[in-house]
């Protein structure tokens, strides 16, 4: 039997908020034409207000969504984080994550704050982006807060859509070999390194993935097509419990439902997508 988009509810722990002015430069990066013509990642689908985006996302049977954002310079985080909590105030169903660039002098007191005074569920680190090692020893005291609290990191550690020095598997053990108790998600099922985050998975009961922009039928990581296999099913149902879903919403080039439509066309059971759709992510999070 295989499920629609609809016959689902949904905790998306991969979509993205921002002011609207470092939304509307994001967008433009993606947009930016190379020197062939075509855009320098892809066009984005949904680039609305906030209130917007949280209308679509109730409309797409999403009952709770992560509010993920990054630090792409210094000085920027604390503004960032303060919008994100008002973002919160107004919208319950949004779970709050914050930011933190290495370079700001004042990050353990603005990480203090957002978990401390506004409870907020963890960080995002987009390594890609801001250009960090996530082992770097700027970052030790963030760390220590986050372990003490017991929050989450959301790492974007994996090679895709292209890499840099800071990113992939080798650069992400030296972390957690640091902090094996840390609660960590690692975006997009680890991408490329499938294989080798999943066996982490054996090893870290504290380490999860998410699903966001693995299973799509399109070019829009080119070396996916040429020599990468995605995760076999076999291997998703040994670790149905680990997995979360997340959509990369709204910076994505297509319908919102074709976020699930790649998994779902795997045809595994109903119990399968409950868990990595929903009841995942309401069960480590304690929602309610």
């Amino acid at each position: 039997m295989t499920f629609s988009h609809f016959d689902f509810r949904y905790i998306d722990l991969h979509t993205h908020f921002f002011p609207p002015d470092i939304f509307k430069a994001i967008w433009n990066f993606f947009e930016l034409p190379d020197k062939n013509g075509k855009p320098r990642g892809w066009l984005i689908k949904y680039k609305y207000s906030a209130e917007k985006l949280v209308e679509i996302l109730e409309s797409k049977n999403v009952e709770r969504f992560s509010t993920l954002n990054y630090a792409h310079k210094a000085g920027v985080a604390d503004f960032i984080n303060e919008w994100t909590n008002q973002l919160v105030k107004e919208n319950k169903k949004a779970l709050a994550f914050g930011c933190v660039s290495p370079e700001d002098k004042d990050r353990v007191d603005y990480i203090l704050k957002i978990f401390d005074v506004y409870n907020f569920y963890g960080i995002k680190l987009q390594l890609l982006v801001q250009n960090f090692y996530p082992y770097d020893e700027r970052m030790f005291e963030v760390y220590d807060v986050i372990l003490d609290r017991g929050k989450w990191i959301n790492f974007h550690v994996g090679t895709t859509p292209y890499s840099n020095r800071y990113v992939g598997y080798k650069n992400f053990t030296r972390f957690i070999e640091k902090y094996p108790n840390m609660n960590v998600i690692i975006a997009h099922l680890g991408t490329y390194e499938f294989e080798k985050f999943f066996r982490l998975l054996d090893k870290y009961d504290n380490i999860y993935l998410d699903t966001a922009m693995v299973y799509i039928d399109l070019d829009l990581f080119q070396k996916w097509k040429k020599n990468v296999e995605l995760p076999t099913p076999e291997l998703l149902l040994s670790y149905e419990d680990r997995i979360f879903y997340g959509s990369d919403f709204p910076n994505i080039p297509y319908d919102y439902e074709f976020s699930t439509k790649g998994l779902l066309e795997l045809d595994l059971p109903k119990k399968f997508y409950e868990n990595i759709f929903y009841n995942n992510a309401k069960r480590i999070f304690k929602l309610p």
